[in-house]
């Protein structure tokens, strides 16, 4: 897929995957009316809606996570409501956004609540990734080996009995 789509370059981006028979991932900030603006223009240019995946974006800790888990909540039950702007993939940089965070990289001068360094940012890439996960999301990109096989568990335990 070719990315990140934004309303200032999706000009670029679609006609290239139009020629190349890509996928394109669509990145609006967190925001659903934004998220289905840029569909919309994305479609308009002839590009089939299947081929959209939409990044909502991502905050990675406390509000920004809350936040982010409320827009995709409504991007999704839009979708469920036949809204078909709303109705693509979603995928979450949830990696890049938990190791940007202060507070999974910082060494010295953090509360002990923090919990070690070594666990801290694992920590919070694994429960971004779970709650987003929760909240509609079709595809997460993490950057920890040992949270892949973490958020793989939780998935294969919410699986178990469908």
């Amino acid at each position: 897929a070719l990315g990140l789509c934004e309303d200032k370059n999706y000009r670029t981006i679609v006609a290239a995957a139009l020629g190349n028979g890509h996928l394109v991932v669509g990145q609006t900030p967190i925001d659903v009316n934004l998220a289905k603006q840029l569909n919309i223009l994305i479609s308009d240019m002839g590009l089939a809606l299947e081929r959209v995946l939409m990044d909502p974006n991502t905050g990675a800790l406390g509000y920004g996570v809350e936040y982010t888990y409320s827009v995709m909540e409504r991007l999704r039950l839009a979708a469920l409501m036949g809204d078909t702007m709303t109705q693509q993939p979603m995928i979450c940089t949830v990696g890049e956004e938990a190791w940007r965070q202060k507070e999974a990289r910082a060494a010295e001068g953090v509360p002990a609540a923090w919990g070690e360094l070594a666990t801290r940012g694992l920590t919070w890439e694994v429960t971004t990734a779970t709650a987003l996960l929760h909240s509609g999301a079709d595809v997460v990109v993490l950057r920890h080996p040992r949270s892949i096989g973490v958020v793989r568990d939780a998935v294969d335990a919410l699986m178990e009995g469908a």
